[in-house]
């Protein structure tokens, strides 16, 4: 019972985010790859047994073996009719990742959908270490991957400004006067 209230719940709120467009994308292929990497050892480490989800059995997990790691992630739309003489790539900056590209905070379509739209080949990045690409341990790499708070890119893209800029609430946030960023939403 309580799988078919939650399917139902986000099968809702899916439908209630996706904005309605003027026109559909048709494409003539999409798909995914992962650009270069390498194969990083790990060995010497403790095997140690861990629960995988609450409540669940515990299982081994031996972290010594062979990693793919400093590889980026592809994701790649086709437009049918395609207009642009040559592909776009679209690449993040700011420790964000390729979702910058899909969507705007409220909810318009972002510029991967504009420019599919247009007839362009798009190529969408998740860069090393980032969204899709994933990530090295520790044993892999001197330091940990970096991971923001909320509160960072509030602050660091100029949107809101120092102590109090930032609340969880969004009615309650502060942005920087003359902001155009939508950040009711």
């Amino acid at each position: 019972m309580n799988r078919i209230v939650v399917g139902a719940a986000l099968a809702a709120a899916v439908l209630s985010a996706t904005p309605a467009c003027a026109e559909d994308i048709v494409l003539r292929g999409m798909g995914s790859f992962h650009v270069g990497g390498r194969i990083a050892e790990v060995s010497g480490k403790e095997v140690r047994m861990i629960q995988r989800q609450p409540g669940g059995p515990m299982t081994k997990l031996d972290p010594n073996g062979q990693y793919m790691v400093e590889q980026m992630y592809v994701q790649f739309f086709l437009p049918k009719n395609k207009k642009g003489k040559y592909p776009l790539l679209m690449w993040h900056g700011g420790g964000l990742t390729g979702v910058t590209y899909e969507s705007t905070p409220d909810g318009r379509d972002g510029w991967l959908n504009f420019f599919v739209r247009k007839g362009w080949d798009v190529y969408n990045s998740d860069a090393v270490e980032r969204g899709r690409s994933g990530f090295a341990n520790s044993d892999v790499w001197a330091d940990a991957p970096i991971f923001l708070t909320y509160q960072d890119p509030y602050e660091r893209f100029r949107i809101g400004d120092g102590e109090g800029s930032w609340n969880a609430d969004p009615s309650k946030r502060k942005p920087l006067s003359g902001s155009a960023f939508p950040a009711e939403a």
